[in-house]
């Protein structure tokens, strides 16, 4: 027994120190915490991507780091590997090793801030915290010639720590391998403190929530947020902005969902992580979704059956997709038990005048028969619809909504075709009707013999505005071929691996970002000419390296999900792959 607990010590001894969590050195007023576990890994996470160093070949971007501002800066790290005989990564390892914590007290103004840096190797922070004194001394030198009492760096010591201080608003110390640096003293002082006498008590580990957030977010990430939403609810203006976005119309719609999380929430909490193709941000509120108010089923189904949203729309050339669950339907049959007095007759009576408008049925029915499910779509293919060519050229875009009852299909036929026709005595509009893989296809075009004065820069000539039912669905599009290119997407039923339990999806591509780049350079090239003052091909040159740029960096997904423990925001970027 004992030599195999001998064999025990001896491994042990042998294994790295753990650092200690440098969220004890953060006072316990703090209601918002940063913590960057591995501040190497996250360097290195963003330093090591293609698109990092393909963007920093861009010469737009070179010509920013060759700027003075950057030289200077790239000079002093060069300075500080010089004298503490180790490359950036190293010093990185040794000052930030066992991470950094940022902690604030928000509401506050001016807000304290203290940032620790929990270091592996006290020789090397003793050494970089006299070069940065040094440094603080040389640069308040150099500044003299142009202030007429310059600041001066007072050092001393406290608790045995090094600090340094600089006027009312900069402070640092550093104690054995932590190094602190705060706008306020008291706050270095409570830091140094606990670093003396530890009590997770007095520290903002010792609040009830932290551990939880870190619990709930979940995974290993390289940084982490906890705010403690408590503190932001002690504020009027916003416990009646939380209470006003459940009975206001537009904020309803808007945000409705997010802020009623918010409300129900004692904390947010919010990662960054690193994945096998990019980066992840993932931030969380512990709002269940079975706590959700009957009146948020405008923005969430409330049965497991129903998707949150259905698949993204992918056609060819596209630049954006989204996919949302909204229920307006549901809204409006629940109006009276939502809506404020003043808010309700205000809608009732918008709704009785639209109605006025629309043949053999009302707004109200309208809005009944429509479903939960909307996308939305835009490409970018250089398309030009018209001789005549729009100031400002914009992409194809369209709108599919699907619907609860088939005579919404039947019912916006009509609607948008007597829209059109009273529309037609204005803009010259032009009726063509078509059918394309069994769907009947209903085009407008613009007269472009027509003057419009209320369009000086001719934007109408980026649309053939189209409409179709398809499948039960209404696609509503800019033009006939992009209505074309969606029909095979949304004549197919879901694909459930498509669908998501998130209420709002979408997505952004660099490849069509690329394209649309290639096929109107114009603005860019003119704003290269005149901003860098380079000739015509070099602008053009710069437009290439641009678009290429773009057509590496893949895609952009944010998504919002009511889930079952936790309300969720999460965007994650993932780059392309070869």
């Amino acid at each position: 027994m004992r030599l195999l607990a001998s064999c025990l010590a001896a491994v042990l001894s042998l294994a790295p120190a753990v650092a200690a969590d440098p969220l004890r050195l953060v006072p316990k007023e703090a209601n918002l915490v940063l913590k960057v576990v591995k501040p190497r890994q996250l360097v290195e996470a963003v330093t090591q991507l293609d698109a990092y160093r393909d963007y920093q070949s861009l010469p737009q971007v070179k010509a920013v780091l060759d700027s003075t501002a950057s030289r200077r800066f790239f000079q002093l790290v060069e300075h500080a590997e010089t004298k503490l005989g180790a490359k950036w990564p190293e010093l990185v390892d040794a000052l930030a090793g066992g991470g950094m914590a940022l902690g604030t007290v928000a509401g506050k103004d001016p807000a304290p801030a203290l940032l620790v840096l929990q270091g592996t190797d006290e020789a090397k922070a003793a050494a970089a915290f006299k070069l940065f004194v040094q440094m603080l001394n040389d640069e308040l030198a150099r500044q003299s010639g142009t202030i007429d009492k310059p600041a001066t760096a007072e050092t001393g010591t406290h608790r045995g720590a090094d600090t340094v201080r600089i006027g009312d608003d900069f402070f640092a110390a550093r104690l054995g391998a932590v190094t602190l640096l705060s706008n306020k003293k008291d706050a270095v002082e409570k830091a140094l403190a606990l670093a003396v006498e530890p009590k997770d008590a007095d520290s903002v580990l010792g609040h009830a929530t932290l551990p939880t957030a870190k619990k709930l977010l979940g995974g290993d990430p390289l940084a982490w947020l906890w705010f403690d939403l408590a503190v932001a609810k002690q504020d009027k203006g916003f416990k009646d902005f939380l209470e006003t976005a459940r009975t206001q119309a537009f904020l309803l719609f808007a945000v409705g969902g997010t802020v009623d999380a918010v409300r129900r929430a004692d904390f947010l909490t919010a990662g960054v992580y690193q994945t096998a193709a990019g980066l992840k941000l993932s931030a969380k509120l512990p709002a269940k979704r079975a706590d959700l108010p009957p009146e948020f089923a405008l923005h969430v189904p409330m049965t497991a059956d129903v998707p949150g949203t259905l698949p993204l729309l992918a056609p060819p050339g596209v630049l954006y997709s989204q996919s949302l669950y909204l229920d307006i339907g549901s809204f409006w049959t629940k109006r009276k038990s939502i809506l404020g007095e003043s808010e309700l007759k205000d809608l009732e009576k918008a709704e009785k005048d639209i109605s006025k408008l629309l043949p053999n049925t009302t707004f109200g029915k309208l809005l009944e028969m429509s479903g939960p499910h909307h996308r939305f779509v835009a490409v970018e293919r250089g398309t030009n619809h018209y001789q005549t060519r729009p100031d400002f050229p914009l992409p194809e875009m369209a709108v599919v909504t699907s619907m609860r009852d088939p005579q919404f299909g039947q019912v916006m036929n009509t609607t948008l075709r007597t829209a059109a026709a009273l529309a037609g005595l204005q803009f010259g509009l032009k009726m063509t009707e078509e059918k394309h893989d069994g769907i009947d296809i209903v085009s407008y075009r613009f007269a472009e013999n027509k003057p419009l004065d209320a369009d000086p820069t001719n934007v109408r000539f980026n649309f053939v505005p189209s409409f179709a039912v398809v499948n039960g669905f209404l696609v509503v599009a800019s033009s006939p071929q992009l209505l074309k290119d969606l029909i095979p997407e949304v004549k197919k039923p879901a694909d459930p691996a498509g669908c998501s339990p998130a209420v709002w999806r979408n997505r952004v591509y660099g490849a069509g970002a690329a394209a649309g780049l290639k096929a109107r350079p114009e603005a860019v090239i003119t704003d290269a000419v005149l901003g860098q003052g380079i000739g015509l091909d070099e602008a053009k040159k710069q437009v290439e390296q641009l678009a290429k740029f773009l057509g590496t960096l893949g895609t952009l997904d944010v998504e919002v999900e009511h889930g079952a423990e936790a309300f969720r925001f999460e965007v994650e970027w993932k780059q392309k792959r070869d």
